[in-house]
């Protein structure tokens, strides 16, 4: 069986597969869609807690260094990175909203 790819010319239409409620890839698909789910509403409220609590301890750290030292412009560059993790993305989508 011989396999190529399609002429540039060609358009390509969007795949719809249906799946009857008992077929099992759509109940795998569904699996790994809620886990998938899951895991970003775990990393969000990991980040909301460790990224705010890792600047304010650097700005403590950053306070206690002497100005006009030579690690002076990392410290402020470090600073303004970490606190703009602190505050990315400003609003997360919610994952269980699927509508507009």
């Amino acid at each position: 069986m011989e396999y190529r790819n399609p002429p540039a010319s060609s358009t390509r239409l969007p795949i719809q597969m249906w799946h009857t409620p008992d077929c099992p890839q759509w109940t795998i698909m569904q699996i790994n869609f809620e886990a998938g789910s899951q895991r970003i509403k775990e990393q969000d409220t990991w980040a909301k807690g460790v990224f705010p609590a890792a600047h304010e301890r650097l700005k403590q750290a950053a306070a206690t260094m002497p100005p006009g030292t030579a690690a002076q412009p990392f410290i402020e560059a470090l600073t303004e990175l970490v606190q703009t993790q602190a505050d990315f993305p400003p609003h997360l989508p919610d994952p269980d909203h699927t509508t507009d």
